[in-house]
């Protein structure tokens, strides 16, 4: 029998989960969104039904998914009426106890992956965590997620929160990081497109052997007087001087109790 689902949320994860649960055979009900412009464009993809309003929303689902902010969680499931239908968010660092006293069936869905919309997603190589509160609905979760990845795991809230936080570090920040470079250069018109085998061969080591001991530069090999130059050049941008110096600094203790 088709599973039917209701995507709640259109932006980048909710358009990504609904497409690869399409794709996979799922029937999408309905896009519910806050914006009329995004519930309209995902729906159209999904030939489905869409609303802006969740009093409006349709309950012949078999699963819900909330694809919101995290601060919107809560909200989105207090003004939510879908009796006892299993209901899931997608949040890494959002704990299952959300649901208490605000749904019978519940879990979460987290694809540990970046999404953005103009960038089409392999759901086959993505992992996805999920946890449910009994077994049957962890069981049924962990079959209606099988769809879309073969990698699937179970792991607990505290987990999954800790798998979020190691997911910034090693996403958010390295992007952030490489925008603070690109930043740096059109400063001193130069280039960032010179920056991409650098960044291959990075991300190649990091991938083929271990990130701790790919790890180069003048604060790996404690070369002080040139982080300290690197530090007086940043003078004219603050900020970028402090991240600079925490990072080196925190570099050099890390591998000096390795050695």
């Amino acid at each position: 029998m088709q599973i039917k689902a209701v995507i709640i949320g259109a932006g980048n994860v909710g358009t990504h989960l609904a497409i690869a649960l399409k794709n996979e055979g799922v029937q999408i009900l309905q896009i519910v969104s806050k914006t009329m412009k995004s519930a309209v464009e995902l729906a159209s993809r999904m030939e489905c039904s869409f609303t802006t309003d969740l009093q409006d929303i349709n309950l012949q689902a078999d699963i819900y998914i909330v694809c919101v902010t995290d601060n919107a969680i809560i909200p989105v499931l207090r003004q939510l009426q879908i009796g006892n239908k299993f209901i899931v968010h997608t949040s890494g660092s959002m704990g299952i106890d959300v649901f208490y006293d605000l749904a019978q069936n519940y879990g979460v869905v987290y694809p540990m992956q970046t999404f953005s919309k103009f960038k089409d997603i392999n759901y086959a190589e993505i992992p996805i965590f999920i946890e449910a509160n009994s077994p049957e609905n962890q069981q049924m979760l962990f079959n209606f997620v099988k769809k879309i990845s073969p990698h699937v795991q179970v792991i607990n809230s505290q987990q999954r929160c800790m798998l979020h936080i190691c997911a910034v570090f090693a996403n958010n920040f390295t992007n952030h990081m490489c925008t603070i470079a690109e930043m740096l250069m059109k400063e001193h018109q130069l280039k960032f497109e010179t920056f991409k085998p650098l960044l291959r061969e990075t991300f190649e080591k990091i991938t083929k052997y271990s990130p701790s001991i790919s790890q180069t530069g003048p604060a790996m090999r404690n070369d002080l007087h040139v982080v300290q130059k690197h530090i007086d050049l940043l003078a004219q941008f603050p900020s970028i001087q402090e991240i600079y110096t925490h990072i080196s600094n925190n570099i050099i203790e890390m591998h000096k109790k390795e050695e």
